[in-house]
């Protein structure tokens, strides 16, 4: 796939992570039932982007949430344009609603009148597979993006950090993993304390951005140093869309010291913004509009740009690892009963560029499965045993009775005959991956006497990247590299 001059160049940025991608409320649709909407006439009447796709209707969640107050609060003049924006400050200012009222009315709209399924969540998906976005800022109050990452299996993400402006505590007392993605919900979370229902608190929180120097804003600040931004599918007023970049980016527009992308639908229709961040050294992603240049591939929106950067990077192999980094193999032993979870950790490894041994359908479908459950126990430089009730309650399963011992009689063997490497005594760890207590006598005792790791599925990638650590695991390098030849 031939790629346009801006994409080869976020592409090149991404794979370096040196690129922090912004992502504006655009990019959050519900698809929902015609059926289950109660006024639809009203809502076609008063939404102007609303797609109708068979028997469902497409809609921005923020135009969704402006009609769900409008019918609540049932206001009989509602305000035009119909936004979210227009309709708090109806409610703010004319009937004397407060903003704490609003936000818990929205929170209970999120927590029981949307269903998962209306949320459109496959955009998220695909930048949440990106590996070399490593920091994500949003300027949305949902949480599709942490929504995307729970669809997908994906662990690889700190608690989301969302900013407030009501409250002094900005230090959250969390664990944040610096190997893991950081979400940073810059206008706050409905998962948080606060968040920016008008432009006016939009503002507020952007202030704090620019004045702030608690922990939160350092950490973010120290983030972005010396990487682009690429703002995706963001919407603010012309105002405030130069205030918001030359806060973010601490680069005055004129320097252009920081690379600076801008994919939004709303550049197309409004000119005097789109001139001034041309003749300010902003690139335009061209949706809706002409092109900068004759090789520029000229958009129809920003959800066709996301796909058109998702297939680019994944047809460049940045979207995941897709070889071994280091040389060591580890054969993952568990109960099928526990596939679901041990798939997660086989993931976590494989993410990290560690080559295994798992035993998965293809095997179990072959002919020779104990031939090959042995040589991988024979030939693998360590041997997990994944314990879990699972394991242990059944004494004639294979995991308990063919797979462990064989392993505890090659561990002594290779143990006597100096068979590992780097001085190393053992190739079996144990885990224990549920609530068995590691004091269980069903567990064997060559395995009960050591020191068994007890580890939760939240922490599989902390506790890939400790084993790959403790255990020194030796990198490929280059010129080893068999995909070199």
């Amino acid at each position: 796939m031939s790629s346009s001059p801006k994409l080869t160049l976020i592409r090149s940025a991404i794979k370096r992570k040196g690129i922090i991608p912004i992502l504006g409320n655009d990019l959050s649709l519900l698809k929902i039932l015609k059926s289950d909407i109660s006024d639809l006439e009203l809502l076609t009447s008063l939404v102007e982007k609303v797609t109708e796709d068979g028997d469902y209707i497409i809609i921005n969640l923020y135009d969704y949430l402006a009609f769900k107050l409008i019918n609540i609060y049932d206001l009989s003049d509602p305000p035009k344009p119909c936004t979210l924006n227009n309709v708090v400050l109806e409610l703010l200012n004319n009937l004397g609603e407060t903003e704490d009222a609003l936000k818990d009315e929205i929170i209970r709209i999120f927590s029981e009148d949307l269903k998962d399924q209306e949320m459109m969540l496959d955009v998220y998906r695909k930048l949440t597979k990106i590996e070399g976005f490593k920091t994500i800022l949003t300027v949305n109050f949902d949480n599709f993006l942490e929504r995307a990452f729970e669809a997908e299996n994906n662990k690889h993400v700190n608690p989301s950090i969302n900013f407030a402006i009501h409250n002094s505590d900005d230090v959250e007392d969390q664990n944040h993993d610096p190997q893991l993605k950081h979400i940073y919900n810059l206008m706050g979370s409905i998962q948080g304390t606060d968040f920016a229902l008008t432009e006016e608190m939009s503002l507020e929180y952007l202030y704090r951005l620019q004045n702030g120097n608690d922990k939160k804003m350092t950490e973010l600040f120290k983030a972005l140093k010396g990487k682009a931004i690429l703002l995706i599918g963001c919407s603010f007023p012309n105002w405030f869309m130069r205030f918001f970049i030359r806060t973010i980016s601490d680069d005055r527009f004129i320097d252009g010291r920081r690379k600076k992308y801008v994919a939004s639908d709303q550049i197309a229709n409004d000119s005097d913004l789109s001139s001034f961040l041309k003749n300010h050294k902003t690139s335009v992603i061209p949706i809706g509009l002409a092109a900068d240049g004759e090789e520029d591939k000229v958009y129809s929106t920003t959800f066709e740009f996301i796909d058109d950067l998702f297939e680019d990077i994944e047809s460049s192999a940045g979207v995941a690892i897709t070889k071994p980094i280091y040389k060591e193999k580890i054969f993952l032993s568990y109960s099928w009963g526990d596939k679901p979870l041990v798939t997660k950790l086989k993931n976590e490894f494989q993410k990290c560029g560690v080559e295994l041994f798992f035993d998965d359908d293809d095997l179990r479908n072959g002919e020779r499965f104990a031939d090959s459950i042995s040589n991988y126990i024979d030939n693998c430089d360590y041997i997990l045993f994944l314990i879990s009730e699972n394991s242990i309650k059944n004494e004639k399963s294979y995991v308990y009775s063919k797979e462990w011992p064989r392993a505890i009689t090659i561990e002594d063997f290779k143990g006597k005959s100096q068979g590992f490497s780097g001085g190393r005594t053992t190739y079996i760890c144990p885990y224990i991956i549920d609530e068995t207590e590691p004091t269980d006598a069903r567990i064997p005792e060559e395995i009960r006497s050591r020191n068994i790791t007890e580890v939760k599925s939240e922490e599989f990638g902390k506790i890939v990247r400790t084993f790959i650590k403790e255990n020194n695991l030796t990198k490929i390098n280059s010129e080893e590299d068999p995909s070199n030849e």
